[in-house]
């Protein structure tokens, strides 16, 4: 004979399950059913953590055969679009292509974002490449980027893209990030916001001029101005911004950006800082000065040579050789003779070697003369003439 039975609907089943669940577990202690509970819980972490991982796999692998599939079918077109100087119309682009706009903008605008980042990458060289931009409205590239910053969808990886390109996108999508908790992203939002701005490109790098920056700062801002040069745009004026840093760091930087991007005027003044109380600044001056080749400043780093500390006795060394005027054989002579640094003595015979002729005659003068070990001659002259022989 039949029992009473009973039919469950919805949250009742859930409810009688439990109910099973509880009376089949009293028959065991406490710590039992602890244990039960742990096992549990783990095994739908690590099934939660599978499906996870599973899907961050295969949503990697659909990616990677896509940027495969673009890769075969655009690298090419692209590659000639970006290594024309002149500027390209949407049309010839397209004719390139071998695709128009709007198939174009039905590919996966982030991985065609990392077919033209590796493409760029092969032209770390040039500072500003005229179809770029172009090129990522064309490919929709352009559209992917800002949909993702106006969704704060991977923000960090969008804002390196953008950096690494650059594209365009609008400052309103991009201001809501100068000011991010994150650093990281703060930073990259500021330096990218100058790639950006017509009015203002450099309001953003240069606002907190005395702040420590971070180590891809230097590279950042050199990029930026080389970018504006290009585009025939006005440079910030790095004397009013070495004047107004308290950072030492960030002084000898923007002395250092003076002979790529700096006025004539800027560039004199450089002799300024050989007597700087900053080491820093001292250093970058003489090496901006060595970079110039201003035949001029020659006597000045001469004349302040034997009141500077010994890193910037190498510097002023290497910087005289740079300028290369012929006159200061002597000089590198008298350097080596009157240093109980061995550093400066190797550095003054590398730049008696590859001076001049007289100056190379001079260092096999005084490697006769035995104050060193020959050995210690011979590995310079090695290192030199196979610096000669890259050179070539």
């Amino acid at each position: 004979m039949e029992g009473p039975s009973a039919i469950f609907y919805g949250w009742e089943v859930v409810q009688y399950m439990n109910y099973l669940l509880d009376a089949y577990l009293r028959q065991f202690p406490w710590q039992v059913r602890i244990s039960f509970g742990i096992i549990a819980l783990s095994v739908v972490t690590i099934v939660v953590l599978f499906i996870l991982f599973s899907r961050k796999a295969n949503r990697r692998w659909r990616n990677d055969n896509e940027y495969e599939k673009y890769r075969r079918e655009y690298e090419s077109a692209f590659r000639d679009i970006l290594h024309t100087e002149e500027k390209l119309s949407q049309e010839e682009m397209e004719y390139i292509c071998r695709h128009d706009r709007s198939e174009l903008h039905q590919t996966n605008g982030m991985v065609m974002a990392r077919l033209l980042e590796s493409l760029r990458m092969e032209l770390t060289h040039k500072l500003y490449i005229p179809n770029m931009r172009r090129l990522c409205r064309l490919t929709g590239v352009q559209e992917a980027l800002e949909t993702n910053l106006l969704k704060h969808k991977d923000v960090k990886r969008t804002l390196q893209i953008l950096m690494t390109l650059p594209c365009r996108v609008s400052e309103g999508s991009l201001a809501v990030y100068l000011e991010n908790k994150d650093s990281q992203i703060r930073e990259l939002a500021r330096a990218y916001y100058g790639f950006c701005s017509k009015t203002e490109p450099f309001a953003m790098v240069t606002r907190d001029v005395s702040e420590p920056f971070n180590l891809w700062y230097p590279t950042i801002f050199h990029r930026l101005c080389g970018w504006h040069v290009a585009k025939g745009h006005p440079m910030p004026h790095f004397s009013s911004l070495i004047s107004q840093s308290t950072n030492e760091d960030k002084k000898a930087l923007f002395i250092s950006e003076v002979p790529y991007w700096g006025t004539e005027e800027e560039k004199r003044s450089l002799r300024d800082f050989l007597n700087s109380s900053s080491k820093k600044c001292c250093s970058a001056a003489i090496r901006a000065l060595a970079l110039i080749g201003d035949p001029e400043a020659e006597d000045e780093l001469v004349k302040n040579y034997g009141s500077l500390f010994p890193q910037a006795k190498r510097e002023t060394l290497r910087a005289v050789a740079s300028i290369n005027t012929g006159r200061q054989v002597e000089f590198f002579r008298q350097a080596y003779l009157h240093t109980t640094s061995q550093k400066t003595r190797a550095v003054a015979l590398s730049c008696l070697f590859r001076y001049s002729q007289e100056g190379r005659k001079v260092f096999y003068e005084l490697a006769n003369a035995g104050r060193d070990d020959n050995q210690f001659f011979k590995q310079i002259e090695i290192i030199e003439q196979h610096e000669e022989r890259r050179d070539e």
